[in-house]
């Protein structure tokens, strides 16, 4: 038998040594070329990527494992942080006190000093967020470019109320302010014409309709059929110029609740629905002094 001399077994054996080394060397580099690509267009994919050479290292050196890592690292590095998502405002902390008709009053002053209000209410139409005319943002923000929001701003602020949380508007207080001075809505040291509610709420894409049957059966109805109202608030202990709030659900006992555009406190009160009926504005231009506001019918 002829036997192979030592250069032969020293060849064979280098090539035994050789071959997978080729073979590591191919897989790192295809894997390398396969990791740039998905690090520019998918950087979450390189994870995986990095992870699968990994699992074939078992022949790389120690310098191209700490290039893995070191890959992984920057991966890690160019992932954009992920976005914080803010917290909703908390409902407002209801009482079963009833409300009582001589606080209900349009002259605005803030609950509190340099208040910021950021509450949401239940409402016939789903949630509502609460705004206030006097709230520090904007108390002294010029309705029309001369009246103080904090004095004459209760209608911007029921209609800014209704957009923001029903439409697709993020409108605020001041931005209905600034809309209805460029509508003709704006009455100088008065507030708002009464226009400013079918006007502004119709062109945000609201449904609205001046309710004639002014009876506490028919606004209890409407309540319950998912309407608010907004009721132009006047006769009895209120001024002349009149107030706007928005009557927003009907409760089980036959009482209501409201958003007052110039008291916190009312809003976490219950109140007669007769009482609030009999106080309303006697006025009748515009649909005044109630309007019931809805989504728009379909089709």
């Amino acid at each position: 038998m002829k036997r192979p001399n030592p250069s032969q077994k020293r060849r064979k054996h280098n090539r035994k040594r050789f071959y997978p080394g080729i073979t590591t060397g191919i897989i790192l580099s295809s894997l390398t070329l396969s990791v740039s690509l998905f690090a520019y267009f998918q950087p979450t994919a390189v994870k995986n990527a990095v992870h699968t050479m990994k699992e074939l290292s078992a022949g790389i050196s120690d310098s191209e494992m700490a290039w893995a890592h070191s890959l992984e690292k920057e991966t890690d590095r160019a992932e954009p942080p992920a976005e914080e998502v803010p917290a909703a405002p908390p409902y407002l902390t209801l009482s079963e006190e009833m409300g009582e008709i001589e606080k209900l009053s349009a002259e605005a002053v803030a609950s509190k000093e340099d208040a910021a209000y950021s509450v949401m209410l239940n409402t016939a139409m789903g949630p509502m967020l609460y705004y206030n005319q006097a709230d520090s943002r904007w108390a002294d923000y010029l309705y029309g470019g001369q009246d103080p929001m904090k004095k004459y701003g209760c209608g911007p602020a029921a209609v800014a109320m209704l957009l923001n949380s029903f439409t697709a508007s993020s409108m605020t207080p001041p931005e209905a302010a600034d809309w209805s001075a460029a509508n003709g809505c704006y009455a100088p040291q008065g507030g708002s014409y009464h226009n400013l509610i079918k006007d502004s709420l119709s062109d945000g894409g609201l449904q609205v309709q001046s309710v004639k049957k002014r009876t506490t059966d028919n606004a209890a109805g409407l309540l319950r059929s998912g309407h608010i109202l907004i009721a132009l608030m006047g006769k009895g202990a209120l001024t002349d110029n009149g107030h706007f709030i928005l009557i927003t659900e009907y409760l089980e006992n036959g009482n209501v609740h409201i958003a007052d555009p110039n008291s916190y406190e009312n809003c976490t009160k219950e109140w007669s629905l007769s009482q609030l009926m009999a106080e309303l504005k006697e006025v009748y231009d515009n649909g005044a002094p109630l309007w019931a506001v809805s989504f728009p019918t379909e089709g």
